[in-house]
């Protein structure tokens, strides 16, 4: 809730300058409020109390939101507001969503617990984080949806809405089916209301081109000038470095997140969210020739102003922007009154560079001192001068940040460090390249004797170059997390956690440099999952060899019915190939899966709630049963879409050396009926059969279980085995070829008069012997 408050206050300081240069009306640059309370400055200045209505929503909470200028340019999205009462009772998870105006789903925030412990009437702030929200609107003057959902009752705020189409429509939506892909909003008939009142959800939605997350005392801030996405609407430069940093964006998100904790406290974090493309926000504010204030852009740091453009009025919008930016990042400087400014850069090279605002030749002409020293030329010049009076110890010593980065990953390049003090090779002999970045324009205006900096430009393999979806290296963002939290209790008397494993709960596995390097078998980033291959076999991960219905098949949800209309049983078979050279010795097969699509009357009308019980067999290539399970008796579940393992008992092993064992059948049956997942037009050798006991035999054989209770009062042992016959419909094409089962009929549903075949959707795991 505090937080929620700083942040709102820091908004409207932030807003003042961006609305009097747009205008209200305009595109958002700035961090822009828009629903309860207004657009803009009036908009951040609402508090969601005021004498606001209180109600426990039983339903999802949708509201619309009007949301100009986000057309012609993209909107980068920051983050929802939720008005919410003090008093509520429960810890709950809480999502918050927004759509646009023809129903499609723009973005949703991660799960968040409402918390019981907040001040009276307060905001509670959803933040949006990734790489995918841009909110492009169909029109300039255009609305969206924010929709507000909650697993548990929460008490939040309200206000007297005029009619009824300004009142909050609710939906009845499970917490884990909400926020599909599309929906028609305007035809939800549910409007919030009570006391013949009609009411509106206190809520605000933060757009614009910079995001500016907050602090919470932390002396770090953090900033990606170059890690912005937003192309369209922003014409692209005529002169100066076009390439973005890649996946900086996300990096300084993550690395905030690390931070917060391991420090118990947050740093504030400004990213431009606009591509380079349109402007370089870590250069001085001006055109092709001159800045504003009338200097040459050569004489700028890398020779070059922000916005070189062809067009004027494009022009003139990017050096706003610039404006905008540096100014927002000028005040995170101010407010953190001495705090370690960091901007989060990218390099083309296999190193980390730490820009100290010391060129290659400073660091060449101090390394080749001896011994190596930076007193004589550099004193005056570092962005560390504020944090340290011996600038030799604060650039290359023990506790300098390249020193703590290399410990943290020592198979990476680090410079400057104590392993590498300079990058001209002659000199220093372990360097792989001879240039150097130094830190840029915006370290160089804002780091003074009083104010330390310090720029990190982070190779390809940490940021997770090209990788798609766009993902950061997770070992990367702790390593870096851990070095400058171990620089801040150096440096600046911080108790954060540095250990560069914090976190890390490795189950199969063991901690090394901030990730987990699994056991064999093992998967995932707490080593809790199998690998692939594997699979979960008595608490433990065990390599399988598995058959299964090929990737990526056409599939049909249908009945498997436990009798027919004359009330004979069914048991269901489908034939695979095995696949047995990876089985050395043999493989002991352990379990057949079944994809069931649903057992309850929940998810469909057709079925009931009560408990079964599912059975299974395996039969070799001349119809011999080689070994059965059971599921015992199961209660149904709400849940859809899940595999049913059942596990076999007493099964010999398969050996590829076996004719017998060159193809396998799996088989199941069920005491209820239920919903399962089929096979769209498999092999005609995989199709499913359904078999129909033949009752003839078991009464020649007094011995056996009447025909009246075949299959769910046959013990397992006694199921039957069959000849491999052809798959034909009705019957086989020779009644007395069917051994002892009859009815051999595909499993199929008939469309436009043509029957269309299905092969049951089940897998046989083996452990290699």
């Amino acid at each position: 809730g505090k937080r929620a408050i700083a942040f709102a206050t820091t908004m409207l300081s932030m807003l003042s300058l961006a609305l009097l240069v747009l205008g209200v009306d305009a595109h958002p640059m700035a961090p822009t409020c828009h629903g309860f309370g207004g657009l803009g400055s009036s908009c951040v200045a609402a508090t969601p109390g005021d004498s606001g209505k209180r109600l426990i929503p039983l339903l999802l909470d949708l509201l619309q939101v009007d949301v100009p200028g986000c057309s012609l340019k993209p909107c980068w999205l920051q983050g929802i507001r939720v008005g919410v009462d003090e008093t509520n009772s429960v810890d709950s998870p809480a999502k918050v969503g927004i759509y646009l105006s023809d129903g499609r789903l723009a973005a949703t925030s991660q799960v968040l617990e409402m918390p019981t412990s907040l001040q009276d009437h307060t905001w509670f702030f959803f933040p949006f984080f990734g790489y995918d929200k841009e909110l492009h609107t169909l029109a300039e003057q255009d609305h969206v949806w924010l929709v507000f959902n909650t697993e548990a009752t929460v008490k939040l705020t309200y206000h007297n809405a005029a009619s009824s189409e300004d009142a909050t429509r609710t939906v009845s939506e499970d917490f884990a089916q909400a926020f599909a892909t599309q929906r028609d909003w305007e035809l939800e008939p549910g409007r919030r209301q009570w006391a013949g009142l009609f009411r509106s959800l206190r809520v605000q939605l933060d757009v614009g081109d910079i995001s500016v997350l907050p602090g919470s005392g932390l002396p770090l801030i953090l900033e990606a000038p170059h890690g912005g996405r937003m192309t369209f609407g922003w014409p692209q430069r005529v002169s100066g470095v076009l390439n973005s940093d890649q996946n900086t964006d996300l990096f300084t998100e993550e690395l905030r997140t690390d931070l917060t904790r391991r420090c118990g406290r947050s740093p504030p974090a400004v990213i431009l969210r606009v591509d380079r493309q349109g402007i370089d926000g870590n250069r001085a504010t001006g055109n092709g020739t001159h800045t504003r204030a009338g200097e040459l852009c050569t004489q700028q740091s890398n020779s070059e102003c922000c916005c070189h453009l062809a067009d004027l009025n494009d022009m003139e919008q990017a050096i706003n922007l610039n404006d905008v930016y540096h100014t927002l990042l000028a005040e995170q400087v101010a407010q953190g009154n001495g705090a370690l400014l960091v901007p989060i850069h990218a390099t083309g090279k296999h190193r980390v560079e730490v820009g100290v605002r010391l060129s290659a030749s400073n660091l060449n002409e101090g390394a080749q001192l001896s011994p190596p020293s930076l007193a004589q030329c550099c004193s005056s010049k570092s962005s560390l001068r504020a944090v340290a009076g011996d600038v030799t110890e604060a650039v290359w010593g023990a506790s300098s940040l390249g020193a703590l980065l290399k410990a943290k990953r020592p198979d990476m390049e680090v410079i400057p460090s104590p392993q590498l003090r300079c990058p001209d090779a002659t000199i220093c002999p372990d360097s792989s390249y001879s240039s150097l970045f130094m830190g840029g324009y915006n370290l160089k205006i804002h780091v003074s004797s009083s104010q330390p900096g310090v720029q990190l430009e982070l190779p390809q393999v940490m940021r997770g170059f090209g990788s798609d979806p766009p993902t950061v290296e997770t070992a990367a963002v702790k390593q870096v997390g851990a070095a400058l939290a171990a620089f801040l209790n150096a440096h600046f008397s911080e108790t954060c956690e540095a250990d560069v494993n914090f976190g890390l709960a490795c189950v199969h596995g063991q901690a090394v440099y901030g990730t987990c390097v699994c056991l064999t078998g093992y998967a995932g980033v707490n080593c809790d999952n199998c690998a692939d291959g594997y699979l979960l076999v008595n608490g433990q991960c065990m390599r399988l060899v598995v058959l299964s219905p090929p990737d990526g098949v056409t599939q049909k949800y249908g009945s498997a019915f436990t009798t027919t209309s004359s009330g004979k049983r069914y048991l269901y078979t489908r034939k695979f190939t095995t696949q047995l050279s990876e089985c050395g010795a043999g493989c002991l097969p352990l379990n057949i899966s079944l994809r069931v699509r649903c057992d309850s009357d929940q998810c469909h009308n057709d079925l009931n709630d009560a408990s079964y019980t599912v059975g299974v067999a395996l039969y070799d290539a001349t119809g011999q049963r080689l070994c059965d399970g059971t599921t015992g008796q199961r209660a149904p579940q709400a849940e859809t879409d899940w595999w049913l393992q059942v596990p076999l008992q007493g099964c010999p092993l398969l050996q590829s050396t076996q004719t017998q064992h060159d193809s396998v059948y799996l088989s199941m049956w069920t005491s209820k009926w239920l919903k399962l997942r089929w096979e769209q037009e498999p092999a005609v050798s995989a199709r499913s059969r359904g078999l129909q006991y033949k009752t003839d035999l078991y009464q020649q054989d007094p011995s056996l279980q009447s025909s009246e209770n075949l299959v769910d009062a046959l013990p397992p042992s006694q199921l039957p085995s069959w000849i491999d016959v052809p798959c034909v419909s009705p019957n086989c094409a020779n009644e007395e070829g069917c051994d002892c089962i009859s009815g051999c009929t595909c499993r199929s549903w008939t469309t436009s008069g043509s029957s269309n075949f299905y092969g049951l959707m089940a897998t046989l795991s083996m452990q290699p012997n």
